[in-house]
């Protein structure tokens, strides 16, 4: 999931994000996993989730770490 930055700060982060919890809730799954841009760790943190650990990647030769979360999702009431 990615929003444009012109585009932040508008909600649609937030839209999308409860729209991709949404489905997952009428899926039946209880968890998700994100790994995350680390500029992006804060909204995902906003929303609920918690750091669980990070990845290494290499990218372009560039050594990225990036953030591991679990957003939990409560069932359907």
């Amino acid at each position: 999931m990615w929003v444009l930055p012109d585009a932040m700060g508008r909600g649609v982060g937030r839209s999308l994000f409860m729209h991709a919890v949404q489905r997952m809730r009428e899926l039946g799954c209880q968890e998700l996993e994100i790994e995350s841009d680390p500029n992006a760790e804060g909204f995902y943190l906003h929303m609920g989730a918690h750091r669980v650990g990070a990845t290494i990647k290499e990218l372009d030769g560039q050594r990225r770490e990036l953030p591991v979360l679990i957003y939990e999702i409560a069932p359907v009431a």
